[in-house]
């Protein structure tokens, strides 16, 4: 049974930036513009935080003195400084080296929504019960495809649940590992949104370094666990339904009602707000 001081302490890295527009061109889902979205995926997260052990770091990217401003109505610290976005991911890593090596840090893009206050015990769980959670069977195959090793090796977590890895010609074998909160299926690809604890994060920071060159995720997830499920360096995985959702048209993890918890998070800006 998990104790409330085997509970892990987060490090939370919000990067943000209210002055761009997606890199990728995808449009908005429900007509939100950049800054109510910053707005919303950041109370996201600091609602389902509050009642862990954790801090909050903003990483700005030349923030406007609105977003400054909202952001200092929270407990965080900021850093504010013009850099783009390799800078930015590259000073996030820096950020995290000064962490312990016991904590967990998070690195949070400033798109991706929470579905609530249930989304870090389902952290709290995996990470603390990870042994029974991930015990395998001690077949034949198993021992030949990835030993024993499943439960002791680093660990990534990704909070959402892409669509788009269930489409034809993307889906491959994957391990699934049933929790107290969820499913979680183990992936092979993630964004720069992701939890690993500090000792992990700071055993591979020469390939997150080099990863911040052109924000190129897909060097990051071949390096950690591009041979898998063979010979992978990390394992990772996401929940299923996911936690959180990317506000992405054509990328929101299905199965929640992603719209209402939007609409709850504007009226809890609201009443904060007035």
């Amino acid at each position: 049974m998990k104790q409330e001081n085997d509970r892990p302490n987060y490090h939370i890295i919000f990067r943000t930036c209210d002055k761009v527009a997606t890199i990728h061109k995808s449009p908005r889902p429900f007509g939100l513009d950049k800054k109510t979205l910053i707005k919303l995926c950041f109370a996201s997260v600091y609602e389902s935080v509050k009642n862990a052990p954790h801090a909050l770091h903003i990483l700005g990217d030349d923030l406007s003195e609105e977003m400054l401003g909202f952001f200092k109505g929270y407990p965080v610290t900021i850093i504010n400084k013009k850099m783009g976005n390799d800078a930015s991911l590259l000073e996030s890593f820096k950020l995290a080296h000064t962490f312990p090596d016991n904590a967990w840090v998070y690195f949070c893009e400033d798109d991706y929504l929470h579905s609530g206050p249930q989304t870090f015990a389902g952290v709290d769980d995996l990470i603390v019960n990870r042994s029974a959670i991930m015990r395998l069977r001690r077949s034949k195959r198993v021992r030949r495809l990835l030993g024993e090793r499943v439960a002791s090796m680093p660990l990534l977590i990704h909070p959402t649940d892409y669509p788009d890895r269930y489409g034809p010609g993307k889906v491959k074998p994957s391990l699934i590992f049933l929790s107290n909160y969820c499913h979680w299926r183990q992936i092979s690809n993630v964004t720069f949104t992701f939890l690993c604890s500090v000792s992990t994060f700071k055993k591979y920071f020469p390939i997150l370094a080099k990863s911040a060159h052109g924000a190129n995720d897909g060097y990051l997830s071949r390096a950690l666990f591009g041979n898998f499920p063979g010979r992978a360096r990390c394992i990772c995985v996401s929940p299923i339904p996911g936690i959180a959702t990317h506000l992405h048209e054509g990328a929101m993890s299905p199965f929640t009602d992603w719209k209402s918890i939007v609409e709850n998070q504007k009226s809890l800006l609201f009443m904060k707000k007035n």
